[in-house]
């Protein structure tokens, strides 16, 4: 019939793959990107006690005041991928960094 392609694990393509430096590039991307996140969530959770007693909020309001946060991003998650479906994601980017 012909000839088949190989088959690999996860494992093996790793192996045969190797880890180079772009590797460590997505890596050390991937762990910016985290480090943000975490950042963002740790700065909602000091900046909202200040934000409450600054402007004299009830506990509903901060909570209101943190979902609308989360509420944005999910908005604009779901914007950026849609502009970066229709141009190139590197486009799309390095114009929203």
């Amino acid at each position: 019939m012909g000839e088949e392609t190989p088959k690999y694990t996860v494992d093996e393509a790793l192996v045969a793959m190797g880890f180079g430096n772009f590797q460590i590039l997505v890596l050390v991307n991937a762990g910016m990107g985290w480090i943000s996140e975490a950042m963002e969530m740790m700065l909602l959770s000091f900046v909202g006690p200040a934000v409450q007693s600054a402007w004299g909020l009830s506990s509903n309001e901060e909570s209101l005041i943190a979902s609308v946060v989360f509420a944005g991003m999910l908005v604009g998650a779901y914007s950026w991928g849609i502009v970066s479906d229709k141009h190139r994601r590197r486009c799309s980017l390095s114009f929203s960094c």
